[in-house]
């Protein structure tokens, strides 16, 4: 009876769970290389459309340039005139319009092509920051994805190892301690495994994201994580290239501009203007009176004044951020150059000075092992060293590609596939 409850529980845990692990075993998984996960991410990746989100109404702005200040007015008046010789009712209508002295409609018209241009060149960065996030991500997938593998070959390994130690204890070639070690170690490789499960997990959930993808879809990476790109780069040419065309210094000088055409234009806004109009009155005795009105403001104050140096604040801010957006680019091409050399050569290191000295050494703590020459700790020591190394050459190799991705988001060209 105490059994019951708990057959009833799993059937009921398995009927929930069935039905989605058939979906999830269903649905096709959508295998991307790294150029289209930048194309994916460059045009839906988070950014994008906050960035694009002010274009149409930038464009509307422009469409609606006005010289005028206000709308005119239009005022009325009625009455009656008594006590005159000739009594009767006054109507009387006045018109006025107020006309700009300072070119209000070519500072709209310059303040709102400013506007486009600053919407334009955001969604230009925000698709290469899009971009480079898509393309890390995609290089994060790959890396947790051969680090589970070689972790996976690892506990494999492991395995192997306690088999042949529980036969020679069993034996009585080997000793008791020897079991031990060679279970806590398969104990270890299974947890470094199901860590580096879960890290995928993450990855592809950060790879998702990066490409606007939902929260769900069934997607992954594909590529050689060891592949890299050694064609020799020109350090002058890569920084001019940044400076050609990087879309956050464009984007600097098109908010600078911004800045400057909204100075222009709240003094447009602000200043005092010429009011022009006519009235007309009909006069109780029944003459007609129409007159023309001329306004001059008196240059007493400026009205605008406070609000103009509100705006040279922003615009001086602006101004100077161009300087040092230009900088941080400069900056950015040389720490990725000085990184894609510098991986390269950790890579090499690894790869001609480490690699296989670790693979002979696991080999050689195997016969010794074999023949009874050395107990198991010789061979978990060899093969800890080996799984770590190769571990290392694969974050390493990974870095390489980061590298490159970092140079081809610092001269703006990685659109272009200057990191492929």
């Amino acid at each position: 009876m105490p059994s019951r409850p708990w057959k009833v529980t799993l059937t009921t845990l398995l009927f929930v769970i069935a039905p989605a692990v058939a979906r999830a075993e269903g649905a096709a998984t959508t295998t991307l290389t790294r150029g289209r996960a930048i194309q994916l991410g460059a045009t839906q990746g988070p950014g994008v459309a906050v960035a694009a989100a002010p274009r149409s109404a930038s464009r509307e702005a422009g469409a609606s340039v006005t010289s005028l200040p206000h709308a005119p007015t239009v005022a009325l008046s009625a009455g009656y005139r008594a006590g005159a010789l000739t009594p009767g009712v006054e109507l009387g209508v006045t018109v006025l319009q107020d006309l700009s002295t300072h070119g209000l409609g070519g500072a709209r018209s310059d303040a709102a092509s400013a506007l486009v241009r600053v919407v334009e060149t955001d969604s230009e960065r925000a698709r290469l920051e899009a971009a480079a996030r898509a393309a890390n991500a995609h290089l994060g997938a790959l890396e947790v994805s051969e680090v589970l593998r070689l972790r996976t070959e690892a506990l494999a390994q492991a395995e192997a190892i306690l088999t042949a130690t529980r036969a020679r204890v069993q034996a009585g070639v080997g000793l008791p301690f020897e079991l031990a070690m060679a279970q806590g170690d398969v104990g270890s490789a299974r947890a470094s495994m199901l860590d580096a499960e879960g890290a995928r997990v993450e990855a592809i959930a950060e790879l998702r994201f990066a490409l606007g993808l939902d929260a769900d879809a069934p997607v992954d990476a594909t590529g050689d994580l060891y592949a890299s790109d050694e064609r020799p780069v020109d350090e002058p040419a890569a920084i001019r290239a940044a400076e050609a065309r990087h879309p956050s210094i464009a984007f600097a000088i098109a908010r600078a501009a911004q800045a400057r055409h909204e100075v222009r234009l709240t003094t447009a806004m602000l200043a005092p203007s010429i009011g022009v109009g006519a009235s007309y009155v009909r006069e109780g005795t029944g003459d007609h009176v129409v007159t023309g009105i001329l306004s001059v403001p008196l240059p007493i104050v400026s009205p605008g004044a406070f609000e103009a140096a509100r705006q040279r604040a922003s615009e001086a801010t602006a101004a100077a951020l161009v300087a040092r957006v230009r900088a941080e680019v400069t900056r950015d091409v040389r720490l990725a150059l000085h990184d894609r050399e510098h991986w390269r050569e950790v890579r090499d290191a690894l790869r001609a000075q480490a690699l296989q000295p670790m693979r002979e050494a696991l080999r050689l703590a195997r016969v010794q092992y074999d023949v009874g020459t050395h107990d198991v700790s010789f061979v978990l020591l060899a093969r800890q060293r080996l799984v770590t190394t190769e571990e290392q050459l694969a974050h390493v190799a990974a870095e390489v590609q980061r590298a490159d991705i970092r140079l081809g988001r610092a001269t703006g060209r990685l659109l272009e596939g200057g990191a492929s």
